[in-house]
């Protein structure tokens, strides 16, 4: 069985990773080629290399979030004895497999508050989207689908539970 569960998009972070793509592609693709023209072909591709490597950098990093925000998908693939947890339109992943051997036990938690190493970490919503399906394996706790509210989070893990 597959559940496709869609990232909720941040349309203010859609949007100002969009002017970022815009301006480091035309940088890299209109500003760099004009100001590394020289007489030797050699030092221009030189040039031009060194100078386009940070702003392809910060395309790809503009590209990532812009992805994963606007159509980001999780898919959860349950099998008999496997759970694999796959993320569309997400550069540089690749799937989790869990074993359902090395699973006690799937929970939905509330991280309106989340404590961490460092402190206290707020997480405001007015969506009520807090809330995450977590697997509990042995001593810690693995996150599988992130920043959804209560009622979608005890559906998965109904649905989860309903094949195990």
């Amino acid at each position: 069985m597959t559940i496709e569960i869609k990232n909720k998009t941040n349309w203010i972070i859609t949007f100002i990773t969009s002017i970022g793509l815009f301006i480091s592609l035309f940088i890299i693709l209109v500003v760099i080629p004009f100001t590394s023209v020289q007489n030797d072909y050699f030092l221009t591709v030189l040039h031009f290399i060194s100078s386009a490597a940070p702003f392809t950098g910060l395309f790809i990093i503009f590209l990532y979030i812009w992805l994963w925000n606007t159509f980001g998908k999780t898919v959860l693939i349950i099998e008999s004895d496997i759970i694999t947890v796959r993320y569309k339109n997400k550069l540089f992943t690749h799937p989790k497999i869990f074993s359902k051997k090395e699973i006690d036990h799937i929970v939905s938690k509330d991280f309106a508050v989340e404590e961490y190493k460092f402190g206290v970490r707020y997480h405001l919503s007015w969506s009520g989207s807090t809330y995450s399906v977590v697997i509990v394996n042995r001593d810690r706790e693995i996150r599988i689908v992130d920043w959804i509210t209560k009622d979608m989070a005890e559906e998965i893990i109904h649905k989860i539970k309903s094949i195990w």
